[in-house]
């Protein structure tokens, strides 16, 4: 029953961004692309999707660290026949480890990226993880602006919820990390404007490989350069790794 309502909570309020996501990305990954998806919950997308996975042949590795919505993500798996196309683990993205260097076409982070609290050592640990020319696809909320009004209720979601929206993400914040990091944005989509002038994004990027030259697309309003505020844990230490 505890399982069914956390599942049940998770498509109310994620429902919607889900679907936007992947939509979008979806479309967006070229045929028999291999992509880890990073956070892939409890697999809403498969029921609207199945269809175009299959027909694309696409070859994704999903991992979360919440067994609930893996078990369900699992039971769409087996029901619509993506157990070809379809893995998932109970690792986070911290401890994962891909079947082999430079293997992935895509790494998507679907409203996950903002959960890390060391971004910068995720972008570390998956850089290596990408084929030469691969893209690192963020799809989350947007600000272009400070919000204490959001800043102060954002963390307290969780506990009326049960689902984590995780830290703020705004846009200097955002690109300085990137720029930081040498991850070249290619593409900054707005997908659909929120509540509190929040904004549906999807940021297409490119890890700075050998000499190949990138071109950051600024959003409006952020200076080249610009280093903002960067929040990070500060410790290179990895949480426990959690058994499948």
């Amino acid at each position: 029953m505890k399982a069914h309502m956390i599942n049940y909570l998770y498509k109310l309020f994620i429902d919607d961004v889900t679907d936007f996501c992947y939509s979008n990305c979806l479309q967006y990954f070229s045929p028999d692309s291999r992509i880890l998806d990073v956070g892939i919950g409890n697999g809403l997308m498969i029921q609207s999707y199945h269809e175009l996975i299959k027909s694309k042949n696409l070859n994704i590795i999903g991992i979360d660290i919440n067994r609930t919505y893996l078990d369900h993500c699992s039971t769409l798996i087996n029901r619509w026949r993506l157990d070809e196309n379809i893995r998932i683990f109970q690792k986070p993205v911290e401890c994962f480890e891909p079947p082999e260097k430079e293997y992935f076409d895509f790494i998507l982070f679907s409203m996950s990226f903002m959960l890390f609290e060391d971004q910068e050592l995720v972008l570390d640990r998956i850089r290596g993880w990408l084929k030469p020319g691969g893209k690192i696809l963020f799809f989350q909320t947007m600000f272009p602006r400070r919000s204490p009004f959001i800043e102060f209720i954002k963390p307290k979601l969780k506990y009326l919820t049960t689902v984590d929206f995780g830290r703020i993400t705004y846009d200097i914040d955002f690109y300085s990390m990137l720029e930081l990091k040498k991850v070249f944005v290619d593409e900054d989509r707005l997908i659909k404007r929120e509540w509190f002038k929040g904004e549906y994004r999807l940021i297409i990027s490119t890890p700075k490989n050998g000499s190949a030259q990138h071109r950051h697309v600024l959003p409006p309003g952020i200076r080249a350069g610009g280093r903002g505020h960067i929040k990070t844990a500060g410790s290179s230490e990895l949480p426990p790794c959690i058994e499948h």
